[in-house]
């Protein structure tokens, strides 16, 4: 009986042990499931006001305090069992921030909805899975089933998905976003109905936006195999898809396909008025009272591998209050966005492929492609309202043929610091290089380098055109007069020999060569071919106010009379002499104008005067 007893007390107590042992590690085990979340609250917006995107939402009266409820419930459920960390409190049913405005709390779930007092609320993830690199399906819509799961739906329109995601990295002061394939419209409420509130995604400083690839899709085609990997389009015009605001560094963004109001599987006609794939939109502030400026510049930046389809604008740069600026309030046409790099970028039927608006940006555009029509006015490639300075690479511009499909513009320029092109080409378009004579500061550096183009070029105003080893067209290069010219290594037209050298009237040129503008050093060119085929040589070419200050004038020794006559019928390939030529005739007799003397006993200095030879 006692021995039943005892077995019965250490039952009971075994039972007891293990129950608190369960507790124990029950505790253990719920407090291992602890995730952390944290984040600030504030508003992410590039606006017309051209402030600084990131607003914070001001601390008196925890007006920057959240609430959180359990994910997938339509804000309805809150959120049982999280608690505070790192100097927030969790009280009547909100987590307030600690006091350097971040707020802070754990729970069991991976995954809550987190809701600002500005009444914007967004999906957000535990620090403690946060490796730097998200995607963005992972900010979808999300369902909670009966059973506990989470499940994500499929949005007709990912505009409040790719604002969740770019909230939540620029809570972790940058990142990197994975937009993998797929065809994601913007804009809209539900994919087809315009949304009125809609002006852009706003981009953050340190955000790296990745897609699958960015192969062009066709418009016309129903073929799914042509269409890009990750493409990002507007179905509406006056929007925006992307939009980097003042106060803004560090952004990239790389391998997917935008594209405007676009018609696509046979649709109708669709209109693209206003639209941009990136706009960039600043104030250089200045307070009107103390006279104190804010330039709020922004710098830094990368597109790379990106297709610009049908849009007004591929990339927009400008100031706000462009049109209506104040100059009390801002510096006019002068916020800094600066350090950009366009590279492997694929224009295409874009009314602009690139619209530059401000004096305070520097670029360089490499390994690119434009293609545009002049019938999509204004149908240029590279538009330069005002711009500091700009390196051209590796870059082509045209339109489809001399026809019906002729492009605009390769490169219009107002105003800009200087402007060089390497390695560069255009063709099928009106033109290849425009200089507004309005805009042009004087002395500006225009620098062409082994460069290929055969469409117009024209230089107006005053600036400094420095060619080196580039391939032109017959008559390519149009100049005004206060337009220096210093040209080295520069062939006009192309093989003779396949291609006769004509104007684009298709007439013969036998002498090509700058048009205009105020020669200060040219390289000549030996004569070549024959018949139709002939292109006239032309000497070294010196330009104004020729200036020795040491050494020798050199000339040539052997210059004879019958030399000096042959030259002013014009023979071995050269020009007829004109007025002005002086040279040494080894037999030419000294007196009046020239005779045939003896070389070594006459020679005389030959001047070309009102079309005789002179030797007084």
């Amino acid at each position: 009986m006692q021995k039943r007893e005892y077995f019965r007390l250490m039952s009971k107590s075994f039972k007891f042990v293990s129950f608190l042992t369960l507790i124990f590690f029950g505790c253990i085990s719920f407090a291992a499931a602890q995730n952390k979340f944290e984040g600030y609250s504030f508003t992410l917006e590039a606006d017309i006001r051209g402030t600084c995107p990131i607003t914070y939402l001001p601390s008196t009266g925890a007006k920057n305090a959240i609430e959180v409820y359990i994910a997938g419930t339509d804000l309805r459920q809150k959120a049982p069992n999280i608690s505070p960390c790192d100097g927030s409190d969790v009280r009547d049913g909100k987590t307030y921030t600690n006091g350097i405005g971040r707020w802070c709390f754990q729970g069991p779930e991976p995954m809550y909805e987190v809701k600002l007092t500005n009444g914007a609320s967004y999906l957000w993830y535990p620090t403690n899975e946060n490796t730097g690199f998200y995607n963005l399906k992972d900010f979808r819509p999300v369902r909670r089933t009966q059973l506990g799961k989470y499940e994500f739906d499929e949005p007709k329109d990912y505009t409040s998905t790719f604002r969740n995601a770019i909230q939540y990295i620029s809570s972790r002061q940058g990142g990197t976003l994975r937009v993998p394939d797929g065809d994601y419209v913007v804009g809209t409420l539900d994919g087809v109905r315009r949304d009125p509130n809609y002006q852009a995604i706003t981009l953050t400083s340190g955000l790296n936006i990745i897609g699958a690839g960015s192969n062009a899709s066709v418009a016309n085609s129903n073929l799914p195999w042509r269409f890009s990997p990750t493409r990002i389009r507007l179905r509406y015009p006056n929007q925006t898809i992307f939009r980097i605001g003042g106060c803004t560094n560090q952004i990239t963004v790389k391998d997917l396909e935008l594209m405007g109001n676009s018609s696509l599987m046979a649709e109708a006609k669709r209109d693209s008025t206003g639209t941009y794939g990136i706009e960039a939109l600043g104030k250089w502030e200045k307070d009107s009272r103390t006279g104190r400026e804010s330039p709020n510049s922004s710098q830094v930046f990368k597109f790379e591998n990106i297709t610009f389809q049908d849009f007004d604008k591929g990339i927009y740069v400008h100031n706000a209050n462009d049109e209506n600026c104040k100059a009390n309030e801002q510096v006019c046409k002068s916020w800094h966005f600066d350090y950009i790099k366009v590279d492997h970028g694929f224009f295409v039927n874009n009314r602009t492929g690139i619209w530059i608006d401000t004096y305070n940006t520097d670029w360089t555009i490499a390994n690119t492609v434009f293609s545009y029509i002049a019938t999509n006015g204004p149908g240029d490639g590279i538009r330069v309202k005002a711009a500091g300075s700009m390196l051209i690479q590796q870059t082509f511009g045209g339109g489809y043929d001399y026809a019906s499909a002729i492009g605009g513009t390769f490169i219009n320029v107002d105003t800009i610091g200087s402007l060089t092109v390497i390695n560069s080409g255009s063709e099928r378009g009106k033109r290849t290089l425009y200089t507004n004579p309005a805009g042009m500061i004087t002395n500006v550096n225009l620098i062409m380098i082994g460069s290929v183009f055969g469409d117009p070029i024209e230089l107006h105003g005053s600036a400094n055109f420095i060619s080196t080893g580039n391939w032109f067209g017959a008559d390519t290069i149009k100049a005004d007069p206060g337009v220096s010219i210093t040209s080295t290594g520069d062939r006009f037209c192309y093989d003779s020999r396949i291609f006769a050298c004509k104007d684009t009237s298709g007439q013969l040129v036998r002498r090509p060569n700058f048009q205009g503008g105020r020669m200060m050093f040219q390289t000549g060119r030996l004569p070549e071919g024959s018949g139709d085929t002939r292109i006239d040589g032309k000497p070294n070419r010196f330009g104004y106010n020729v200036e020795l200050t040491d050494g020798l004038f050199q000339y040539d020794p052997n210059i004879t009379f019958s030399d000096i006559q042959k030259w002013a019928r014009g023979g071995d390939g050269r020009p007829p002499v004109s007025d002005g030529a002086f040279v040494y005739c080894k037999d030419c007799r000294r007196g009046g104008e020239c005779s045939q003397g003896r070389a070594g006993t006459d020679g005389a200095f030959a001047k070309r005067i009102n079309n005789r030879w002179m030797c007084d």
